[in-house]
């Protein structure tokens, strides 16, 4: 069906099949129409939830977001491996630099 809207390409792996076999009967008929109105409702629904649950992880990403627009890292900072070699005298610290790149401050 055509649509204004960009789509969205999703996998239908073994765990997806699942999920949408066993939540198919807890949704309204039109939900379930196409393989892609159930997976669109079950993310709205879930998205609905996770914003609205009480769940210490969640609020700390959630005020992160929203007070400094930024995300918790994806990896343990303490398993940063330093760049080999000599430090370069014209630019003595590179991850700092870096860092106030992405925080925005250059």
């Amino acid at each position: 069906m055509a649509t204004k809207y960009p789509r969205l390409g999703v996998s239908r792996d073994p765990e997806l099949e699942r999920a949408l076999a066993e939540t198919r009967r807890l949704l309204d008929e039109k939900e379930t129409r196409s393989a892609a109105a159930q997976v669109r409702a079950l993310a709205l629904r879930g998205a609905e939830s996770l914003m609205s649950r009480d769940d210490p992880a969640t609020d700390f990403r959630r005020r992160l977001y929203e007070d400094f627009d930024v995300t918790p890292s994806t990896s343990d900072p303490r398993t940063f491996k330093a760049p080999e070699g000599e430090i370069d005298p014209d630019d003595p610290y590179p991850a700092s630099d870096a860092l106030r790149w992405v925080r925005g401050k250059e």
